[in-house]
C-alpha cells in the first residue's frame, strides 16, 4: 500500500488539479486496515473535488476485505471495474471539461463527440 499511497502523493504534486485517478489494481495482492482506511479517505477526498478514485482489475479478495472493513461504501461499489470492462464511460464524466476542451489527444471514443460535462464538440 505504501507504493499506492506514494503514487497518489506524486499525482498531487505533479498535477494538483487532477481530481480523478484510476488505479490498475491487478498487482495489489494485500490491503491491511490502514491501507483500507487510506483508500477510503482518498476516495472521499477526490469525490469532494468532483472526481473519484477507481480501480481496474482489482482482485476479489481485496474488494471483500474492503467490504469487511466497512470501507467499500466510501469508495463506492461502482468504483471497481473488472478486466475488459468499459471503465471510461463511468469515469469520463468526472474529468475536467476545461482541460478536455483544449486537449488535442482525444484518446477515448467519448472525447470525439462531447466534453465530460455533456457539451458537444
Amino acid at each position: 500500500m505504501d507504493h499506492v499511497q506514494s503514487g497518489l502523493i506524486q499525482i498531487d504534486e505533479s498535477n494538483p488539479d487532477q481530481k480523478t485517478v484510476l488505479i490498475v489494481a491487478s498487482g495489489i495482492n494485500f490491503v491491511d486496515v490502514a491501507g483500507a482506511e487510506m483508500l477510503a479517505q482518498e476516495a472521499r477526498r477526490r469525490r469532494k473535488l468532483g472526481g473519484g478514485l477507481y480501480f481496474y482489475r482489482c482482485k476479489d479478495s481485496i474488494k471483500k476485505f474492503l467490504r469487511k472493513s466497512d470501507k467499500l461504501d466510501d469508495i463506492g461499489e461502482g468504483g471497481f471495474f473488472p478486466a475488459q470492462s468499459n471503465w471510461i464511460k463511468a469515469v469520463y464524466a468526472t474529468l475536467a471539461p476545461e482541460i478536455c476542451r483544449t486537449c488535442k489527444a482525444r484518446i477515448f471514443d467519448e472525447c470525439q463527440t462531447h466534453l465530460p460535462d455533456g457539451e458537444k464538440r
